[in-house]
């Protein structure tokens, strides 16, 4: 089988699947986990003999993405076919908890927040050495083993849309961002307070100032393993609220939680709407699914900033880095040697092939 597909910035967390213990790479990911493969036993793959294949691709592949030092981001991933495999549960909530905690510690990725819901997650962090697609692949591919064996399932865990990864431009887009993301299941009329939803959120965490600490799954890894007995996850302030002391830096957490609360509750009350409420959540089966439609094709966000202008200069930085990219990689396929991607550059930075190089970090990076 010849290899095909696109060679670009897509999907990067990818890159650590198909070694017999992930998923199974869907579509383009199975390219790329070929090349991947490629490169780590021959340590050095000829750029121009990759090219053939996928220079005709190169006016519709995927827009690369950036990946640069001390960045905080917003993730997101859903379930396969929107499925409630996440649906709350003693076992669930300490496993995905564990599986993240280990994996922040292990790539070294500050943790802002962490919300669960039954189909998706939504954590906030700051990628302080440009490795959260690393990160993101260790950390899908050790959930997804150990929540397929808690379920009897062996299909594919995660859907095989690219994860959402959302640039946060400054600390008012954080915390707004933050809040969002903590208050999901009263925004879905799920519960009516934060602190009522059975699944995994940060906010009592960080309300206490207090970490997480939780247990290895006994049920799923081994005893005599090399994974931590006991794993610690504390919530990092956001280095633009560093001013505040602890009491005021809970109050205004707390105030904007309380604020969607009652905007939701208000909403309720105008259409009639009730609340799913913990216990029918809990009755659920994580094999179903919403019975609503998914909005598909719609506009996905890549940056948030509500100043103006920070928002305009990251996306132009943005657009600047995917057309030198493309430019990079149009004339390194055509065979033009002493090409030099843009620094961010990440798969060819990772994979380090050869006659491919990257540009230095700025002297300030």
């Amino acid at each position: 089988m010849g290899v095909q597909g696109r060679f670009c910035e897509t999907e990067p967390e990818l890159v650590a699947i198909d070694k017999g213990r992930g998923e199974v790479p869907q579509r383009g990911a199975q390219s790329i986990a070929v090349v991947h493969w490629v490169s780590k036993c021959c340590n050095e793959v000829d750029f121009l003999k990759l090219s053939p294949s996928w220079g005709r691709c190169t006016k519709e592949m995927t827009k690369p993405r950036q990946v640069l030092k001390n960045r905080a981001y917003m993730l997101t991933r859903r379930c396969s076919e929107r499925r409630f495999f996440l649906r709350p549960s003693k076992q669930v909530n300490q496993a995905f908890v564990y599986c993240f905690a280990v994996a922040a510690q292990k790539y070294q990725i500050d943790v802002y927040w962490l919300s669960v819901l039954s189909n998706h997650h939504h954590p906030g962090v700051k990628d302080k050495l440009a490795n959260y697609p690393e990160f993101l692949g260790y950390f899908h591919s050790l959930l997804a083993r150990c929540l397929n064996a808690h379920h009897g399932r062996y299909e594919s865990f995660w859907s095989n849309e690219q994860s959402g990864v959302l640039l946060l431009g400054d600390g008012e887009a954080i915390f707004d961002k933050m809040i969002y993301a903590l208050t999901n299941p009263v925004k879905d009329h799920l519960v009516d307070r934060v602190l009522n939803w059975p699944g995994f959120n940060s906010l009592r965490y960080q309300l206490s100032g207090k970490p997480v600490v939780v247990e290895r799954p006994k049920w799923f890894f081994d005893e005599d393993g090399d994974m931590p007995e006991q794993v610690e996850l504390k919530f990092v302030r956001p280095p633009e609220f560093a001013h505040l002391s602890q009491q005021e830096w809970t109050d205004k957490i707390r105030a904007a939680v309380a604020e969607q609360e009652r905007i939701a509750a208000e909403a309720r009350k105008e259409t009639g709407r009730r609340i799913v409420g913990r216990k029918a959540i809990l009755r659920q089966s994580p094999h179903s699914s919403p019975k609503t439609r998914a909005k598909r094709r719609g506009m996905v966000p890549r940056v948030a900033s509500k100043n103006k202008k920070r928002r305009v200069a990251l996306l132009a930085a943005r657009k600047r880095f995917q057309e030198r990219y493309r430019d990079a990689f149009i004339r390194r396929s055509s065979g033009e040697s002493g090409v030099v991607f843009p620094y961010g550059t990440y798969k060819l930075r990772l994979q380090g092939l050869s006659q491919a190089r990257c540009e230095p970090p700025p002297a300030l990076e």
